[in-house]
């Protein structure tokens, strides 16, 4: 009898396959049950988690040491956390490349002893985006702290063998580019291993 209702117990229940999306990190409201009213998702607020990430603080960026210091400018962003993996970017690269230079340039480079790094895809690109600068760049806010210059980041994502795709970061979208040897700048990312507070 027991070992019935087991069988149909697990029959009917699924386990989670996903998480809540982010907020979105928009707080001003322009009226009742916009996003800024109701503020859906996941986390505190934009930059402060539900609980704690391995270093024992509800940051939700910090550098590879749980500090907040990013002295090697690898923020890692620890809503993508799985227990095992998280999402670290790169914002360090201020040079202008074509698409495939700049796809070529992350892939052969070591930052802070971590190889394989790749060009930011366009959900990567997406999810770092804080809405409430949507007029006002989406990355100008800390520890990200990019303004006006430079606007245009390429994204790995491709819309054809001709065309490249980009994200505008002052209008909160993405654009495809008419070439792929325009020179735009980029941001890094891999994801880490983590082992108890270590990063590799």
């Amino acid at each position: 009898m027991i070992q019935d209702l087991y069988i149909k117990a697990r029959a009917t229940t699924s386990a989670p396959v996903g998480a809540t999306l982010m907020k979105t990190g928009q707080t001003t409201s322009y009226r009742t049950g916009d996003d800024g009213d109701i503020e859906a998702g996941r986390a505190t607020n934009f930059t402060t988690l539900a609980s704690n990430n391995p270093f024992g603080n509800t940051n939700r960026f910090t550098d590879t040491l749980g500090g907040q210091t990013y002295s090697n400018n690898i923020i890692v962003d620890w809503s993508t956390y799985n227990g095992s993996t998280v999402l670290a970017y790169y914002k360090g690269d201020t040079t202008a490349r074509a698409w495939n230079a700049q796809i070529d340039q992350y892939l052969s480079s070591t930052i802070g002893g971590l190889t394989g790094w790749r060009v930011f895809n366009a959900y990567e690109a997406l999810n770092i985006m804080n809405l409430e600068r949507m007029l006002n760049y989406v990355y100008n806010y800390a520890p990200f702290n990019i303004s006006s210059s430079p606007r245009y980041f390429w994204i790995s994502n491709r819309p054809s063998g001709t065309q490249g795709c980009a994200v505008d970061t002052a209008a909160m979208g993405l654009f495809t580019s008419s070439t792929l040897t325009g020179a735009l700048q980029s941001m890094w990312v891999r994801y880490c291993t983590v082992t108890g507070t270590t990063l590799s």
